[in-house]
């Protein structure tokens, strides 16, 4: 069903318009990962100094890769940058602390 549905709003849409989205979109991610983050892209959670943007290590041998900021980033965009590098874990507690309605 979610795939159809998708197909459906992408074809309404249109697909040379998506197209350009997408690499509107692609192109904004690439920019803010030169100005946020450390090398760029994803690094292994060991790697990661700050605990907060560290990702969960399930057990077993899968490695969650995640994101470490540049350092020296003033405090307002340090904290822009860390809203789009936390994980989902914390990302979700961030959200439960939240007051609901408003």
């Amino acid at each position: 069903h979610l795939n159809r549905s998708f197909w459906r709003r992408a074809e309404a849409f249109g697909a040379a318009r998506l197209r350009e989205e997408v690499a509107r979109l692609r192109q904004r991610r690439s920019a803010l990962a030169r100005r946020c983050l450390r090398g760029g892209g994803p690094l292994p959670a060991r790697s990661i100094p700050d605990g907060r943007l560290r990702p969960f290590q399930p057990p077993g041998r899968a490695q969650i890769l995640g994101y470490a900021l540049r350092a020296g980033l003033p405090p307002e965009e340090r904290e822009r940058c860390a809203r789009l590098a936390t994980p989902e874990l914390q990302y979700k507690d961030i959200l439960d602390r939240r007051p609901f309605g408003g």
